[in-house]
């Protein structure tokens, strides 16, 4: 259908739940009708336990089932896209962790299809790539190698930014060179993060004025104290945005409810999901399900979880179900500096995900439904 409407009984409209009908045509949404007196629509969602929300938005993903980013082919990424399409993500920003630059330049020329599939193949939007390190601190390396760590000068950054298709660059701001890399990031309009870090609440500080503007997976490869350093930061400084997991095994309910209770709708939900490798290192899943995925050593690399079950999880943690939404849409859009995604309101794309507490039940992307 070229153009169609939906009718809503409860939809994420400005941040809040409410009932909607929502005109769509030729992908765009075209006019949005909050708390409608008589329900309408060519599809009418009156399920009670259900929310139409915006498409959902991963600004932090390695990989999906067998597929890693890292090693992937066109061909592989966009399967990979389609599969999160399936899930409710609408965009994602593709990740890769630490290696050396030279690889990490030719796996995105390997592997970038592009925003949307030239072959009209519905998928997940491709916003270009996370790349988390290689410049990161020794003492917070977790699951990355450290023997690939340097400092972000301009020989090896300069290569990343060149390939155009970066969004976000996970760095530790207190290595040599940070605060000049931070400003040459910002100034090519990329993000800069601070992630796998031992920073102090000063440097922090300083990195901001820089240009920083995010936070990578909050609690996470840095000192959790919450009074102190990157935590303290993320807290205090209303400049950044917060990535954060909340899934129940990087981080549980007490995590969970201070981060959305002290920052709100600057929190960023991510998976930090992977496939069946950790840039060339396997994983093994967690047996008993928790969806935990583990370096041979044990050490937590991420997840197998998708963006909804994380929703899903972090209510059940206690987020509010309305903050969890939009931190999951509007936030990350608003981060990536896309006003077209990310909202249900007139002149976006029609990027939208039916949410139950189960996880996503329909997704459309620009306007057409994604089979499952």
């Amino acid at each position: 259908m070229n153009s169609f409407s939906i009718g809503a009984e409860r939809a994420l409209i400005n941040g809040e739940i409410t009932s909607a009908s929502i005109e769509i045509s030729h992908g765009i949404i075209t006019k949005v009708l909050p708390n409608p007196t008589q329900l309408v629509g060519d599809i009418l969602l009156r399920e009670s336990d259900c929310v139409l929300s915006p498409g959902f938005i991963d600004c932090q993903i390695n990989g999906a089932t067998d597929i890693n980013f890292f090693d992937a082919d066109k061909n592989d990424v966009e399967r990979a896209l389609v599969l999160l399409a399936q899930s409710g993500v609408t965009s994602c920003t593709p990740s890769m962790i630490s290696a050396p630059i030279g690889e990490l330049v030719a796996a995105i020329e390997a592997s970038d299809c592009g925003e949307s599939s030239t072959s009209g193949i519905i998928r997940a939007r491709h916003l270009g790539y996370h790349i988390e390190g290689p410049f990161l601190a020794d003492d917070f390396s977790r699951a990355h190698d450290v023997q690939f760590f340097l400092d972000p000068t301009p020989q090896h950054l300069d290569p990343l930014l060149e390939t155009g298709r970066v969004s976000i660059i996970t760095l530790a701001p207190e290595r040599a060179r940070a605060l000049e890399a931070i400003s040459a990031i910002h100034e090519a309009g990329v993000i800069a993060s601070a992630g796998h870090s031992g920073a102090t609440f000063e440097q922090i500080v300083d990195a901001v004025a820089a240009g920083l503007s995010m936070i990578t997976h909050l609690f996470n490869g840095m000192d959790k104290n919450a009074s102190a350093g990157i935590v303290r930061a993320a807290s205090e400084l209303r400049e950044l945005t917060v990535g954060f997991i909340a899934d129940g095994i990087h981080n549980q309910s007490e995590h969970v409810q201070w981060a959305f209770e002290t920052m709100g709708e600057r929190i960023a939900l991510v998976t930090d999901a992977l496939g069946s490798r950790l840039g060339d290192q396997p994983v093994h899943v967690d047996p008993h399900g928790s969806g935990g995925a583990y370096r041979e050593d044990g050490t937590l690399a991420g997840s197998t979880l998708t963006l909804d079950k994380v929703i899903a999880r972090a209510v059940t943690l206690g987020a509010p179900l309305d903050q969890a939404l939009v931190s999951a849409t509007r936030t990350p859009a608003r981060l990536l500096g896309r006003s077209d995604i990310g909202e249900i309101k007139e002149g976006a794309l029609a990027d939208l995900t039916y949410f139950s507490n189960s996880g996503s039940i329909r997704t459309w992307i620009g306007g057409v439904e994604v089979a499952k």
